[in-house]
C-alpha cells in the first residue's frame, strides 16, 4: 500500500501547517527543541518524520526519554514540533523497530527496563489527537521477544527480520538460526540474535513465520535495511558488513541472496551487484 503524507492543524508551537500567519522569527522562537537521542524509532513520509522512544545519556547513565509524545520534523520547513501521544502508550523502549502504513506508526518489540518485548502498538497520525493503541493479533503467533531487528512493508504487511532476545530452551530449535549470547543465559532462558523473518497482516490481524529459501544472513542485531521494488536489503549488524538481498517471491515465501560488490569506485559512474546464490 502507498504511504501518503498526513496533515495537520496545530497550534503556536506545534505542526508547521497551521492556519496562523507566523513571523519567522516568532516561529523560531518557539520551535521546541528535540533531545539527542539513541536507539529511538523512526519513520517518515513525504512530509514529515516521526521520532518516538529511545534514551538518553544523563550524568552518565541512560535514561527512557517520555513514551507519550512524538516529535515530527516538517521536511520542507526544516522545523520541528513535538505533539503529545494519548490512548495506551507502549512502556519507554529503546531499539524498537517501526514503519508508517495507512497513517499509522507501527512501533514493535524493544527493549525496556523489564527486558525485550514483543508487542505491537500502532500510532494514529492522523486524527488529530495522536492516538495510541496496542494491536493484538487475531491468528499466527508474534515472534519472541527481541530489540534491534529491522522491517520492512511488502504489500500492505510488515515483515520483520533478526533481532536480539530471550528464547526458552525448548525454543532453540537450529542453532543456524539462533546464536547464543554466551555472557546471557539462566534457568533455561537463553538471550541471544537470530535471522527470523516474520510477517504481520495488520488487516487480518494476523502473524506468519515467513518460509524462505536459499543461504540464510547469520543471525543478526542493530542491522539497517531498506526496499527496492519487491526486495528487501539488510546490511550490517553483530556480523561482518556483508549485503543480503530478500526477494518476495510471494505472500508467504521470500528468497535470500547474498550480495557482494563487483566495482565500487569512490567516483564515477560504473558501480555493481552481483548475486552469490
Amino acid at each position: 500500500m502507498a504511504e501518503s503524507a498526513v496533515n495537520y492543524s496545530s497550534n503556536v508551537g506545534e505542526c508547521s501547517n497551521s492556519k496562523l500567519i507566523m513571523a519567522e522569527s516568532a516561529v523560531k522562537a518557539v520551535e521546541p527543541q528535540i533531545r539527542e537521542r539513541s536507539g529511538h524509532a523512526a519513520a517518515a513520509d513525504r512530509q514529515h518524520l516521526y521520532i518516538w522512544g529511545g534514551y538518553a545519556s544523563v550524568a552518565d547513565q541512560e535514561q527512557f526519554l517520555p513514551r507519550d509524545e512524538i516529535w515530527i520534523y516538517d521536511l520542507e520547513r526544516g522545523s520541528w514540533c513535538v505533539r503529545q501521544v494519548c490512548g495506551s502508550a507502549p512502556p519507554p523502549l529503546s531499539g524498537s523497530s517501526s514503519c508508517l502504513l495507512d497513517g499509522e506508526l507501527f512501533i514493535f518489540g524493544g527493549c525496556s527496563d523489564d527486558g525485550q518485548t514483543n508487542e505491537l502498538y500502532s500510532i494514529s497520525l492522523g486524527d488529530g489527537r495522536f492516538t495510541c493503541r496496542r494491536v493484538t493479533h487475531r491468528s499466527g503467533s508474534p515472534p519472541s521477544p527481541r530489540d534491534k531487528l529491522c522491517c520492512w512493508l511488502h504489500e500492505g504487511r510488515i515483515v520483520f527480520f533478526g533481532g536480539y532476545g530471550p528464547k526458552l530452551l525448548r525454543e532453540v530449535g537450529d542453532l543456524q538460526s539462533f546464536t547464543v549470547d554466551e555472557a546471557s543465559w539462566a534457568d533455561g532462558v537463553f538471550w541471544g540474535w537470530n535471522n527470523e523473518t516474520h510477517q504481520f497482516d495488520p488487516e487480518r490481524r494476523s502473524w506468519t513465520e515467513v518460509q524462505t529459501t536459499g543461504g540464510a544472513p547469520a543471525p543478526r542485531a542493530a542491522h539497517a535495511s531498506a526496499t527496492i521494488g519487491c526486495k528487501g536489503f539488510i546490511c550490517g549488524g553483530r556480523v561482518k558488513c556483508v549485503l543480503w538481498c530478500f526477494t518476495h517471491r510471494s505472500l508467504m515465501a521470500h528468497t535470500h541472496s547474498r550480495l557482494t560488490h563487483c566495482a565500487l569506485p569512490l567516483r564515477g559512474p560504473q558501480r555493481g551487484l552481483q548475486t552469490d546464490e
